[in-house]
């Protein structure tokens, strides 16, 4: 069970991963106007939903890769997501809300693995 739930959990970084590679033009739109060359930044968020999806899959560093898993869903809580909600956007909250429970699942796995 504990295989496949981390299968079930992996599967969909690696699709938005390679939704980043396959529309990271339209979706530069949603990095901050402040942070500089915001295509790149949607690509390399791409490459690392890929290689944490990688990681949980085959449970090569997968500590370190949900560590790092969660650190990227915080930083999308507070840059992406939060102005939004605070703003009483309710997209923004709900995607919020989504983060956050992937990055406590994320945690989770990183709690229950030693590489």
């Amino acid at each position: 069970m504990k295989k496949i739930g981390k299968i079930v959990y992996a599967v969909p970084f690696a699709i938005f991963g390679l939704f980043h590679f396959i529309s990271g033009p339209a979706m530069s739109g949603l990095v901050p106007s402040y942070i500089p060359f915001p295509v790149i930044w949607v690509y390399l968020t791409g490459l690392a939903l890929i290689a944490a999806s990688v990681s949980i899959i085959t449970g090569i560093k997968t500590h370190l890769a949900t560590i790092l898993l969660a650190v990227l869903l915080g930083i999308f809580v507070v840059l992406i997501h939060l102005p939004g909600a605070v703003g009483g956007n309710q997209m923004s909250t709900i995607s919020l809300l989504k983060d956050v429970a992937l990055l406590g699942a994320a945690l989770l796995i990183a709690g229950s693995t030693k590489d």
